[in-house]
């Protein structure tokens, strides 16, 4: 099936996109920036511990990532897998990792490539194999991790509003319907099931915890199989206490931004 997604809400989801990186691209600059200008510690403790939190996170976000790619390593691709990859036009930009694991996820960011265990291959069958790889092409061409980055880090930086963690659940999830979608179409909705249902049976693997959407694996193969059963995607609605915790806490941080603000204003020197 087709992405059905249309223009609008795609050049939104760049938006967006755009937006989120800019903004947390902006942030480490700030915070690089003011421990140059104002040395080690910082004059408050909170200033202190904000940016040494936004330079600790980065610093393990990289060195994390750094130490997978290192341990990981590429393997030759089995046969069986490269072959699938090859009908499906997406075999130059096929990795393998050798282990018993069966697991297939897209990462990167600006040019994402698709990484599989060596396992998967002893796992599915060979239609199975290709609505495996035809569901992260899908991720591929619609660049998912970088659509999934924006939208956990605008939760992150809105964490203090449940509904800020609801979209990102429901950006995650819907990216792994579309994708489920582009799948059925290629190899059908029963051979998809088949492999959904093999894999999720399975220990999930620990190389790829952040692979499953928004961390709710449960709720996630629930909706996934509604929509192999239905033919439609499921409807997803944000609950009204989400909705009112996050309206209430909003009306209580606007007020209070503008006191400290205000209050800034009247130490020495003004804003620091």
């Amino acid at each position: 099936m087709r992405n059905r997604l249309g223009r609008p809400a795609a050049v939104s989801w760049w938006v967006l996109l755009l937006v989120a990186v800019v903004a947390h691209v902006a942030l480490a600059v700030l915070a690089v920036a003011e421990l140059a200008a104002m040395g080690w510690p910082l004059p408050t403790w909170f200033d202190t511990g904000a940016v040494t939190l936004v330079l600790a996170s980065a610093a393990a976000g990289l060195a994390a990532s750094g130490r997978v790619v290192i341990r990981a390593g590429r393997r030759p691709v089995p046969a069986l897998l490269q072959n699938q990859a090859a009908v499906l036009g997406c075999a130059a930009r096929l990795d393998a990792v050798a282990g018993e694991e069966a697991f297939a996820v897209t990462y990167g960011l600006i040019r994402p490539r698709i990484l599989v265990g060596t396992g998967l291959a002893a796992e599915l069958t060979p239609a199975e194999i290709g609505a495996v790889l035809a569901h992260e092409r899908e991720h591929l061409r619609r660049r998912d991790p970088l659509r999934l980055l924006a939208a956990r880090l605008f939760a992150a930086w809105g964490c203090y509003l449940p509904a800020g963690w609801w979209l990102a659940s429901r950006a995650a999830l819907r990216c792994e319907l579309t994708a489920d979608r582009a799948a059925a179409g290629h190899a059908g909705r029963g051979v998809l099931a088949g492999a959904l249902l093999k894999l999720s049976s399975m220990p999930a693997c620990p190389a790829v915890p952040a692979a499953s959407p928004a961390g709710n694996e449960p709720r996630s193969l629930e909706a996934r199989v509604a929509q192999l059963e239905a033919g439609r995607p499921p409807r997803q609605r944000l609950a009204a206490s989400r909705l009112l915790a996050s309206a209430g806490t909003l009306s209580l941080l606007a007020p209070a931004s503008l006191c400290c603000v205000a209050l800034s204003q009247l130490l020495p020197g003004g804003l620091v």
